[in-house]
């Protein structure tokens, strides 16, 4: 009866609490809450990991740089005398709502690792003391779901609030983790954590645990509607919801166990917006072919059944317009509810798009754009499907979020493994699928991930919040870095948003409309890029100019490690000591130019100095633990007489690599 009514009052969580001091209770209740996410809140969400710090800007050699589990904000001695490496540091009114972080340590076979400190509100000693792969797995004083295991790894969600400041250390040098929070405004009240506070709250943390592990199974309403209508090929139909502010509660729908998850698509208005437009198969994360799993907002049986119980508000009125894009016939069977809904000034709309294309190479590295969001609201979650051609580790890439068109990303990832809660350290098969509340590795492919890959991601007090404008790219990048290497992206971004915002997707009726490409098609188009060859367009090959001089204590080289295709097939390489200089001379150029370099970034790269006709340009760094080849953005430049002249100058010994430049 306790448990019974501790779940009520979850549920009767209202608006008006949130002007009330945050703590570790009110945020409990938030997180289960499933009306707070649909207005815009009064916070700011960050990210700290151990990325690497060569990544400076995207027109510097260390942006799509590996290596990322080494890095902290800084080595510093406690009070104890004893060495720290800082996670973590706040000032003001925060949260920490999630931390994850890979549960072996430098290799597979310890995993005990190092302890985790937390220091609150600038205390000498740590509010919380313990191991720190314990804690994120669920083997500490917080349980599963709240913490919990993945594979290899460990996401703790139980909220820490922090009234004046919060530092997070490990006592042993950094390795693979993340840590997202929130910042809130001066003079936000905040109870923050204590242990004993946690331990008055045992029953309801108890409670969220329950109803997390429910997912949506977690009884809310009845069903309002249930129907089934036969989808002709290339046929509409569009189902009215009932008039007035109300919220869609509950939406299930399926489809069978055909091939048609992909080619049916689900479009939804709401007050004469389209806010969403996907594949219906996509929106669960499951185009590819049904797997069961189970989050807190979606879950997948194995019969088919599909359901999804984010909110999703509107003012007067709404519809769901049902597409077939096959050849077939399509038997479509739903059920929504719906529920009263007070909309105001916060109240925000519910969006989800899917985006897909072409294949797309392994090489140049860029960022995948997965939306780009101008208005105002909150992005709370995304699938993530990559068809892979060949066995081997697929997702190398960082998640970089900007916010409000900032200099820098407020949050910027690891790995996309790492994104979506798991680790790597192997190669991952079919034995790496799981489904926790808010994080799933729903399908992987055997033998090691060798064709479709499906991971997702839902936020909830960890949603990040825009006020103008919200970017979200991930670097396409994976362990076959050449050009005609292709995977295969498809993926879905949820997000609210107030009336009038705007993003940069499509209805893409010409992918949605094909079958899923199969895993034989992908070989047969990369074997028949292989055979083209890869060269730059409208490169000038470094290999092929003739104009090269150099100073003592430079020489030409063909030893330099790289890890990536090569324009042409070939570079130029060479070995400078310190103060020794290369040029090189780019001419029959007319106007002015932008100018662009193909560059090695490796374990024997160092400080070099860049001149542009005698003008010194920048100081870049070409050391890499993981080799790489960049393109660096040099700027824009008057050619004299005709020409471009590059210097490079070594301020220590390095070796010096280039592919191609380009000039525009």
């Amino acid at each position: 009866m306790q448990r019974f009514i501790l779940i009520i009052l979850i549920f009767t969580f209202s608006e008006t609490v949130l002007g009330q001091t945050v703590s570790m209770a009110s945020l409990l209740r938030e997180m289960v809450n499933r009306e707070v996410i649909t207005r815009f809140p009064n916070y700011q969400t960050h990210q700290t990991s151990s990325y690497n710090r060569a990544s400076v800007s995207p027109n510097a050699p260390g942006w799509f740089a590996d290596s990322d589990g080494v890095f902290c904000i800084r080595e510093e001695t406690n009070s104890s005398g004893e060495k720290e490496w800082v996670l973590m540091e706040d000032t003001g009114a925060g949260v920490i709502t999630k931390i994850w972080a890979v549960c072996f340590y430098y290799n597979m076979a310890d995993t005990t690792g190092a302890n985790i400190n937390i220091y609150i509100d600038g205390a000498e000693t740590p509010t919380i003391h313990t191991n720190f792969f314990q804690l994120v797995k669920g083997h500490d004083f917080v349980k599963a779901p709240l913490a919990a295991e993945t594979r290899r790894a460990g996401n703790l969600y139980l909220p820490i609030p922090y009234a004046k400041s919060c530092k997070i250390t490990m006592d042993k040098k950094v390795f693979y983790n993340s840590i997202c929070y929130r910042r809130y405004p001066e003079g936000t009240k905040i109870e923050s954590f204590s242990m004993d506070i946690f331990r008055k709250n045992q029953s309801l943390v108890d409670s969220v645990n329950h109803i997390l592990s429910q997912g949506v199974k977690t009884p809310l309403s009845q069903v309002e509607k249930r129907d089934e209508i036969i989808l002709h090929p290339k046929q509409q139909v569009t189902i009215k919801l009932p008039k007035g502010e109300r919220a869609i509660s509950d939406l299930s729908i399926n489809i069978g166990n055909g091939n048609v998850l992909r080619q049916t698509v689900m479009k939804m208005i709401f007050d004469q917006e389209t806010t969403v437009w996907s594949p219906i198969g996509d929106f669960f994360s499951v185009g590819t072919g049904i797997i069961p799993y189970e989050m807190w907002e979606r879950a997948v049986t194995s019969n088919g059944d599909m359901r999804c119980r984010w909110l999703m508000p509107y003012q007067k009125r709404a519809a769901i317009m049902f597409e077939n894009l096959s050849d077939t016939i399509v038997r479509l069977k739903y059920s929504y509810t719906t529920i009263p809904y007070k909309w105001d000034n916060n109240s925000m709309y519910f969006h989800a798009h899917w985006e897909s294309g072409e294949p797309t190479p392994g090489f140049p590295l860029f960022d995948y754009n997965m939306v780009e969001i101008d208005g105002k609201g909150i992005y709370v979650g995304d699938q993530f499907t990559v068809l892979n051609p060949a066995e081997g580790w697929w997702g190398e890439g960082d998640e970089k979020v900007w916010v409000d068109h900032e200099k820098f990303p407020s949050l910027f990832g690891t790995g996309t493994e790492d994104y979506y809660g798991w680790a790597g350290g192997i190669v991952p098969t079919s034995k790496d699928q799981f489904s926790e509340p808010f994080l799933a590795n729903i399908r992987v492919a055997d033998p090691n991930s060798k064709g479709y890959n499906t991971c997702s991601r839902t936020r909830t007090l960890d949603a990040i919040p825009f006020s103008k404008h919200l970017q979200f790219d991930i670097e396409s990048s994976g362990s076959m870095r050449y050009n005609w290497f292709h995977l295969l992206y498809a993926i879905n971004t949820y997000w609210y948003a107030v009336p009038g915002a705007t993003d940069n997707t499509r209805e893409l009726k010409e992918y949605a409309s094909q079958a899923p490409m199969t895993l034989d098609s992908l070989i047969r188009y990369n074997t028949q890029i292989k055979q083209q060859g890869y060269s730059v367009e409208g490169a000038i090959e470094a290999e092929n100019l003739t104009t090269y001089q150099w100073t003592e204590g430079a020489k030409q080289t063909e030893e330099i490690v790289i890890w990536g295709d090569k324009s042409g097939g070939k570079i130029k390489g060479f070995t400078l000591e310190e103060k020794a200089s290369v040029s090189v001379r780019l001419t029959e150029l007319f106007t002015k130019k932008n100018l662009k370099i193909c560059i090695v970034t490796n374990h024997a790269g160092g400080d070099i100095d860049i001149q542009i006709n005698g003008q010194m340009i920048k100081t870049i760094n070409l050391y890499s633990e993981h080799a790489a080849m960049p393109v660096i953005d040099l700027g824009t430049f008057n050619p004299i007489d005709n020409a471009l002249e590059i210097t490079f100058t070594a301020r220590k010994k390095t070796q010096l690599g280039i592919d191609y430049f380009l000039t525009e």
